[in-house]
């Protein structure tokens, strides 16, 4: 009988001396081989190897899977749909996700045949996706079997227990967690259903986010059994609340839901927080978060200042690079459905980082130069199912994407115009930069408003509101841009003194950017719009009016102007929550208190009536000098007028207290020249920008 030591019934005999590379041969290429995609000799060392003095490494391929029959197909099909019911997943996700899950990762995302989709490896998993174009990645991607081995987040599909030595750095951002049930913090399910109508009115037509007919019926089904709604669903709800709370009026929220708009708001971001953590935000792959995520910066907005929205904006991006939603859909095979929703999620991405940047004096991140996705389609949420097979039409005329296109729009004309004269990274940078000649700036800002009026706004209906939101935004945009081009922060000599001619274009600008953003405030039909504009003050166009009103002469204009600029800093202060004595505006109600009183001034030498005080006016002028009973009577308009005047000009030019000045008369020099320096009131509006909020109350929920 042969032994063991004869090599008989061993599963890997020790091969001896004599034995031949012939006697070694495999039935299946070495690594190296596979990954070049060369013919192998199967040899042990194969020749390839052997030559590249590189290690020959055989490696078993994965065993064949049992192929399904039809029968098990449409019964796992069943089984996705249900589970899929339970969990909130979103049906935009998982088109032929029940095959996709158990596949090897290289069948699941090969682009299509003549489309260009770079190295890259879109990998797709139970509505969940991973974008990567590193070559390691790429090579080493073949060898794994299975798409989990890629897709690792705690979201919906996942036990979601991460061990407490486990450093994902979702602390760091959302701080400490928390073990409180979220169950607590939703609201009731007739608050539920406000909040989501509210969404649909106030905030959806803006940005167009979410699939409603989608999303609607799973919200619906989740507010009459909330402890089963799925953790994605659950954090995408947290975060709508936190956006539909933030859309309405403070008075409002407390007649409708009988508790102040701050204490639900700390409730429901505190709510999103946990939800967060609960799905792992820093590692997901899943759309339905990154939607989530970008909801919720949007609601912080309005109480956070501008860095700290374009830092987490950038932690959005990073995510959105992980997906893949800077790569077109369409490239990787996806379905028409995901290849929409993956587009409007991008530009809307694109928007948020942008203003944001901005509004911090920083480029725009060069990653976005890199993306190849198209944009959205001209269509209703109505035109799109996630079981069409082709892409929606697109219609011609006013859809429900009106007012994301046109924005879409406008930026797609800044990096063209910025690529081609500025910088790539800094799209603004054209409309100042000296490479281009005033004539050729005009010329492109009045290309973009004719684009924009041929394809959106000649379909524009003023009498819906959406309609003539859009048309606000896009004719504020044209006349910024002229600003910008026109602006005399261009000079680079501060004492260069700017021709009449271009003080009149700036001028004129500015009053139409100052009355389109007071018809915004003060419009009925537009007014659940208002939260999208409430970082928009036209600063620049405030300050130049006041600086320049002394060179007008029509007394119509002035009187209009005074309106304007009472209106619209008087409302602005009024929905301040914190103090306003910081330098910005310290500087800018010493210009408006000098400005004024040299317009009393020239109204009692031209033996003019003036216009009636504004409010703002009024006060600030009681604040600089509450003891001077000839300023009251001024401001009164008494017909003492011109005797007035005599006494206004022996003043002190600067009567106004101390706590206004900042730290003292130094401060406001530069409003006392004849034209202001824009140097000066551009470290003011840096400053402002820094000092709106502590970036803690994000983090505490407050």
């Amino acid at each position: 009988m042969p032994g063991p030591e004869d090599g008989v019934g061993l599963s890997n005999p020790v091969p001896t001396s004599t034995d031949s590379p012939e006697a070694l041969s495999k039935s299946y290429s070495c690594v190296v081989c596979h990954k070049r995609k060369v013919k192998c000799d199967r040899k042990d060392p194969c020749s390839n190897c052997e030559r590249a003095s590189v290690e020959c490494i055989y490696r078993p391929p994965p065993p064949p899977r049992r192929r399904k029959r039809e029968h098990d197909l449409d019964e796992n099909a069943s089984q996705s749909r249900e589970k899929s019911r339970r969990h909130g997943t979103d049906s935009s996700h998982m088109i032929n996700n029940n095959q996709r899950s158990s596949v090897p990762l290289h069948s699941v995302q090969s682009p299509h045949k003549g489309q260009a989709a770079g190295s890259g490896r879109m990998i797709m998993k139970d509505g969940k996706s991973v974008y990567i174009d590193n070559t390691l990645w790429t090579t080493v991607s073949h060898e794994l079997t299975n798409a989990s081995d890629v897709i690792n987040d705690a979201s919906d599909g996942g036990d979601g227990n991460v061990s407490e030595d486990d450093i994902d750095g979702t602390d760091m951002l959302l701080g400490l967690g928390t073990k409180e049930c979220l169950t607590n913090i939703h609201p009731s399910p007739l608050h539920i259903f406000k909040l989501w109508q509210t969404f649909l009115e106030n905030v959806n037509p803006l940005i167009k986010l979410l699939h409603t007919p989608t999303v609607q019926p799973q919200i619906l089904e989740a507010m009459s059994d909330l402890p089963k709604a799925g953790k994605e669903l659950e954090t995408l709800m947290c975060s709508i609340y936190c956006i539909s709370l933030a859309s309405i009026p403070a008075g409002d929220v407390e007649k409708a839901f009988g508790e102040t708009k701050r204490k639900l708001l700390s409730r429901y971001r505190r709510g999103a927080q946990i939800s967060f953590r609960k799905v792992s935000l820093l590692r997901t792959s899943s759309i339905r978060v990154l939607q989530a995520f970008m909801l919720y910066l949007l609601s912080l907005r309005g109480s956070s200042d501008p860095h700290t929205i374009w830092t987490l904006s950038g932690v959005a991006l990073r995510i959105s690079q992980r997906i893949g939603i800077h790569r077109d859909g369409s490239a990787f095979g996806l379905s028409a459905f995901e290849t929409e929703m993956r587009r409007r999620i991008w530009f809307q991405l694109i928007i948020i980082d942008s203003t944001s940047a901005q509004f911090c004096g920083v480029a725009t991140s060069p990653f976005l130069a890199t993306a190849d996705t198209q944009p959205p389609t001209n269509a209703n949420d109505s035109d799109l199912d996630p079981r069409m097979t082709e892409p929606p039409p697109e219609k011609a005329g006013a859809t429900e994407m009106i007012f994301c296109l046109t924005r879409a729009e406008f930026g797609k004309w800044l990096r063209r115009w910025g690529k081609r004269y500025g910088d790539a990274n800094s799209p603004w940078e054209f409309l100042s930069s000296s490479s281009m000649t005033l004539r050729q700036k005009d010329e492109a800002i009045d290309e973009f408003e004719s684009i924009v009026e041929s394809k959106f706004l000649r379909f524009c209906d003023p009498s819906i509101p959406l309609h003539l939101a859009t048309t606000v935004m896009a004719r504020s945009a044209v006349h910024y841009a002229r600003l910008t081009a026109h602006h005399p922060r261009q000079y680079q000599d501060s004492t260069f003194q700017v021709p009449q001619k271009e003080k009149d274009i700036i001028y004129v600008n500015c009053l139409k950017m100052a009355e389109y953003a007071n018809f915004a405030q003060i419009n009925p039909s537009i007014q659940r719009f208002i939260w999208h504009m409430v970082n928009h003050m036209p600063w620049d166009a405030m300050i130049f009016m006041l600086s320049e009103m002394r060179n007008r002469s029509d007394p119509e204009e002035k009187s209009m102007v005074w309106q304007i600029i009472g209106d619209i800093y008087g409302r602005y202060l009024r929905q301040m929550t914190k103090s306003t004595h910081v330098p910005l505006h310290n500087a800018l109600q010493n210009l408006i208190v000098k400005t004024w009183r040299a317009y009393i001034d020239g109204c009692n030498k031209g033996n003019r009536v003036p216009t009636p005080c504004p409010e703002i006016v009024s006060t600030l002028l009681e604040k600089a000098d509450s003891s001077c009973s000839t300023e009251k009577q001024m401001v009164k308009g008494d017909s003492r007028m011109a005797e007035l005047g005599r006494q206004f000009e022996e003043l002190p030019s600067q009567s106004i207290p101390n706590e206004y000045l900042g730290s003292g008369p130094e401060d406001i020099n530069f409003l006392l020249t004849d034209s202001p320096n824009w140097n000066e009131w551009d470290n003011l509006l840096n400053h402002f920008q820094e000092s709106l909020l502590d970036d803690t109350a994000l983090f505490s929920g407050s």
